[in-house]
């Protein structure tokens, strides 16, 4: 008798789980309250990717001019940007159902609450040899700020705006705050971040921060940081919003942007010996099992970092162990991270700031976009590639990478340091020319001291 998997939460996590233990002969049963694909797919990266193409679009036709194109005022047609968004994330959503058709995964919808050994939705009752909890998270709401009010969203509700704004206030200079301002300044909009810590993009090496921030600003979005709202004076359609230091800031649509919570509560994970943590994350061990040894979870509720990519190799890691197959702890030593700003952002591993706290002898190597015939012929030459190496080993510990295309570049850095190279040997990788992924191969020289163009 095959196996009986139930997963609850249909997003990245949740869905490859489901089809992984289906691949794995088992029995499935996804449970999903809601929309296959979850927050990534229908609140979070493919539609905020799929608006962000527009926005990188209508930046390239105003510069079309330095390329030899004239081009006539262009019109920012908001409607039609926001219907293609559905379209993409209807097609997607619909190639997650296709899948689940394929694999014969049985998909219920309603809200699972665990209850007496089985899973409860609805009237139905699901019975489980192994439940993989993917229940992910949902944006943070700021105390002392009326979320309810028209003029505030979270990151939800600006993906179901029907019109510009003039005037946007973000909240959170965090990695989603900095993407829908780099997708909103383009549009016209005067955009301002307050973030309460002194930088930006927490996690980021401060001097790619630096660099980030600078180039924004010629974009005209405007940083407040190392401040925060004290109060906000709250009108009909719009607001003022008064800082600690007492600057105001007028505002047509405030975006709270603190981070997300878990959506552990009320689904009987306590009752059913699931230990969580005071946020309300799950706690799992290396292999994803909860303190229930029937139930295991992955994705956005365990905590940690919440990449949609992460969530799925969870979700995957954490039905093959529940089965058996393969058993081995989760691997997080290679993760990209990647900041779909423009210019992207993209980092693996770690970087130099990170590695010399973790008690590392550091040598470093970097490239500069600027140098890049490929980077220059697309009129991108903002960005830099910035390699960590063990100084005593040569082994490639991490990398930053900023401007056109880091998030497709970060991942050879990524199998580097899976494969254990040294600085040295991904130097030695005959990179095609002209392309900007050589910058890396540039930058692993030069950290050797040999790269023919760099001092």
């Amino acid at each position: 008798m095959s196996a009986r998997v139930a997963v609850l939460g249909g997003g990245p996590a949740g869905d490859v789980a489901a089809l992984r233990g289906a691949q794995r002969g088992a029995e499935v049963v996804l449970v999903e309250r809601a929309e296959l694909g979850g927050t990534c797919l229908n609140w979070g990266c493919i539609p905020t990717k799929s608006l962000l193409a527009t926005s990188d679009l209508l930046r390239r036709i105003r510069r079309a001019g330095e390329l030899g194109l004239r081009v006539g005022e262009v019109e920012v047609d908001f409607p039609r940007m926001m219907a293609r968004k559905e379209e993409v994330v209807t097609t997607m959503r619909r190639g997650v159902e296709a899948a689940c058709r394929r694999r014969q995964v049985r998909v219920v919808r309603g809200q699972g609450v665990l209850e007496d050994g089985g899973l409860r939705v609805g009237d139905e009752r699901i019975e489980y040899d192994h439940l993989i909890v993917c229940t992910g998270t949902e944006p943070s709401g700021l105390p002392g700020i009326d979320m309810a009010h028209p003029c505030v969203v979270t990151s939800n509700g600006i993906l179901r705006l029907e019109k510009l704004p003039r005037r946007l206030l973000v909240i959170g200079g965090g990695v989603i705050g900095c993407e829908f301002a780099s997708l909103f300044a383009p549009l016209g909009v005067a955009v301002t971040v307050v973030e309460v810590l002194p930088q930006i993009l927490a996690g980021v090496e401060s001097r790619v921060v630096r660099e980030f921030r600078r180039l924004v600003e010629r974009e005209g979005i405007t940083f407040q940081t190392g401040r925060r709202v004290e109060t906000i004076e709250y009108r009909e359609d719009s607001v003022t919003a008064t800082l600690d230091d007492a600057t105001a800031i007028e505002a047509d649509l405030v975006l709270v942007s603190v981070g997300r919570a878990p959506q552990t509560g009320g689904i009987g994970l306590e009752a059913a010996g699931v230990e969580l943590t005071p946020q309300g994350h799950i706690v799992v061990d290396d292999l994803l099992r909860t303190a229930n040894p029937r139930i295991w979870a992955a994705g956005d509720c365990i905590g940690g970092l919440q990449l949609a990519h992460l969530g799925s190799a969870e979700g995957a890691r954490a039905v093959e162990n529940a089965l058996g197959v393969g058993v081995r702890p989760m691997d997080r030593t290679v993760v990209p991270s990647c900041i779909y700003t423009h210019p992207e952002i993209a980092m693996v591993g770690l970087g130099a700031e990170a590695a010399r706290t973790a008690g590392y002898e550091v040598k470093a190597g970097q490239a500069r976009f600027l140098g890049n015939g490929k980077a220059l012929g697309e009129d991108e030459p903002d960005g830099l590639v910035q390699l960590c190496a063990d100084a005593v080993t040569g082994r490639i510990l991490g990398a930053t990478v900023m401007g056109v295309h880091a998030v497709e570049i970060i991942h050879e850095v990524g199998v580097a340091i899976s494969d254990g190279l040294t600085v040295d040997e991904l130097g030695d990788v005959i990179h095609a020319h002209p392309t900007v992924s050589e910058l890396v191969m540039e930058a692993a020289e030069q950290a050797e001291g040999l790269a023919p163009y760099l001092s």
